[in-house]
This record gives structure tokens, C-alpha cells and sequence, in this order.
């Protein structure tokens, strides 16, 4: 799932728009961001972006920070093992 500042009617339009076939979250207030080291305060206009790998318990098992896109399904999948 993604996680992005836009409002829930924003990601609803882009994902019909873009044929989206996954989840997208809204954090408007930016709390979750700021948790997981996606944003350092509530003024910040966009996320940095990470990946945050969670395992089957809801266990953070690793951050990865700027992944590449086109690399990192991958990746997690490797680091799930």
C-alpha cells in the first residue's frame, strides 16, 4: 500500500485515472510520515520517500530509504526470504 499527503477524493481520482490497481492511503496531518522519518514536520509539502517493510506479525523488519521503483518489489521480496 502507499501512504501520500493527497486528500482520499484526490487518490480516488488519480487511481481511477491511472488504472491504479493498489492501495492508497491519505496522511493529511502528516502524523504518519513524521513517525516513520517521511517528513520531519506537519508544514512539509511532500514526503520523503521510503519503503517500509513490515512482516507478517506487523513488525517493522526494514526501512529502505528512496527505493527505485522498478528495483524494489524485488528487493523486498528477497528481504522477506
Amino acid at each position: 500500500m502507499g501512504i501520500t499527503f493527497s486528500s482520499p477524493e484526490d487518490l480516488r481520482k488519480w487511481s481511477a485515472d491511472e488504472g491504479y490497481p493498489g492501495v492508497l492511503l491519505s496522511d493529511g496531518d502528516r502524523s504518519v510520515a513524521m513517525a516513520f522519518g517521511a517528513a520531519e514536520d506537519v508544514n512539509q509539502e511532500k514526503a520523503t520517500r521510503i519503503s517500509v517493510l513490515v512482516g507478517p506479525d506487523g513488525k517493522v523488519l526494514k526501512t529502505y530509504d528512496a527505493p527505485v521503483a522498478d528495483e524494489h518489489p524485488s528487493e523486498a521480496l528477497r528481504d522477506l526470504g
